[in-house]
């Protein structure tokens, strides 16, 4: 039986038709999907209802930007304001994934993105080095 291998790299995250570039090292981001596609239910005499979830479309992007680089300054200029709320520009973009077979063919898994918002302020990580 033959092995099967799978390459990633140089996948691609696009905001607003605008490629994010200034990343921090390890992992640049994670799209979670954490809801089901559709709702089971089975009842009296093994009668099962199956109905479409909604919710399943949505997702959270979280990418690591490097603090104060350009893709930073864009991306908190997003975060929506509020003051007025219903003004908010919703974001577009895509997730793209690059997979090789290790013959060199490349497929790309992409995933759009439509009517996406920031949906927190970034965490800040501090490291404070003292003298003793």
């Amino acid at each position: 039986m033959a092995s099967t291998y799978a390459l990633t790299g140089k996948d691609n995250i696009i905001i607003n038709n605008i490629p994010l570039t200034d990343f921090a090292d390890g992992d640049i981001g994670n799209l979670e999907i954490p809801n089901n596609l559709f709702a089971m239910q089975t009842g009296k005499d093994g009668n099962t209802i199956f109905a479409l979830d909604e919710s399943g479309q949505n997702a959270t992007l979280t990418v690591r930007v490097l603090m104060s680089s350009n893709d930073d300054k864009r991306l908190n200029g997003l975060i929506p304001k509020s003051d007025n709320f219903a003004e908010t520009i919703l974001m577009t973009g895509a997730v793209v994934k690059q997979v090789g077979d290790g013959q060199g063919n490349v497929s790309y898994n992409t995933y759009t993105l439509a009517g996406g918002m920031i949906q927190k302020k970034p965490n800040i990580k501090l490291i404070i080095t003292i003298k003793i």
